[in-house]
């Protein structure tokens, strides 16, 4: 992994590139990360605007795009409008041909937000550098969509099967051909919520029932368990990798998710790793993206086992792990490349 040294400073003949950040403040994916990139923008001497994607709209007034968002506070905080708070807007947001859109929580529609999002950025897209991309956010977002994809280019993944209707509980578990516990995940979430470790059919069966109740709609994959000690969390980068840590299983749980109190290490990738996660970042369509898979037995000569790609990944774990590097890192290394 490249140093912050090794990044190629701002081109004399070019500016620094606006980099406007479009965000959600909620209990699904806390504004962190956003004020954190942010404020390293500006200590870098970037232009950063932060926005947020709640009363987003865009406007075109003299043959130029403004991006109108609600005011945020220097926390990356929010006043939603009501009869008694009237919308505060901040200072319209001027896009010009030098403007990097960076694009955080969208992808749950039905938990953290509205399709009208995706449908502004698909717009937005159009004339401006959009990272990620509205196609990789679907990927991403979507566990089953996902997982199709990592099956039809034979990415390394967990034998995963979906319930195709209520009663295909068992069904399913038989298609994995494996034996409990298994892995129930519904089709979006983040932080590790809705990831289910499942000992027994009579388990299986009374969870399956309870999602179907609260929505006949949900997306219920279930997955082999592979047992684990850790897995390893990438941060891409322009196909160029700017962060890595290990997470080990959080003490009394399965999970290993840094929300879920696992606490992040070093570690050094070999060579096979590193070729894999910028193929699957690729595979996926992103820019910037957080690549998650359990290590192999032989790491130098296996693939890894992927078990999914975050195209809105939170950096504070591992920037405790990175001593502050990952995130002035891409942030050099998205002027460098020009995009």
């Amino acid at each position: 992994m490249k140093s912050l040294k090794e990044f190629v400073t701002l081109q004399e003949d070019k500016k620094p590139y606006h980099l406007v950040i479009i965000s959600h403040d909620d209990i699904h994916d806390t504004n962190e990360t956003g004020v954190l990139i942010r404020d390293t923008g500006k200590k870098m001497g970037l232009k950063v605007d932060l926005l947020e994607f709640t009363g987003l709209f865009i406007e075109y007034k003299n043959g130029k795009t403004y991006l109108n968002s609600l005011k945020i506070d220097e926390d990356g905080d929010f006043e939603i409008p009501d009869v008694k708070t009237p919308a505060e807007y901040g200072k319209p947001v001027e896009l010009t041909e030098n403007t990097l859109l960076m694009i955080r929580g969208l992808g749950t529609p039905h938990l953290s937000g509205n399709p009208s999002w995706s449908n502004l950025i698909k717009v937005l897209e159009k004339d401006y550098k959009v990272i990620n991309s509205t196609l990789c956010h679907d990927i991403c977002s979507d566990k089953h969509y996902n997982q199709i994809i990592f099956e039809r280019e034979k990415v390394r993944t967990p034998k995963t099967s979906r319930l195709s209707h209520p009663e295909d509980y068992e069904a399913a578990y038989e298609r994995l051909n494996t034996e409990f516990p298994v892995i129930l995940k519904t089709g979006h979430g983040s932080r590790g919520v809705g990831v289910i470790l499942i000992e027994s059919m009579k388990t299986l069966r009374a969870v399956c029932q309870l999602l179907n109740r609260e929505s006949k709609y949900t997306d219920i994959l279930l997955q082999e368990f592979i047992k684990n000690t850790y897995d390893v969390r990438v941060i891409v980068c322009q196909d160029e990798i700017v962060g890595v840590m290990k997470r080990p299983v959080a003490e009394g749980d399965f999970r290993s998710n840094v929300s879920q109190n696992s606490k992040p290490e070093k570690l050094e990738l070999t060579q096979k790793e590193k070729d894999e996660c910028i193929r699957v970042t690729k595979i996926v369509h992103g820019n910037l993206v957080g690549v998650d898979f359990i290590p192999a037995k032989d790491r130098e000569k296996e693939e890894p086992i992927f078990i999914e790609v975050n195209s809105t990944p939170g950096l504070i774990g591992i920037e405790e792990n990175t001593k502050g590097v990952t995130h002035q890192s891409l942030l050099q290394f998205l002027d460098r490349s020009r995009w």
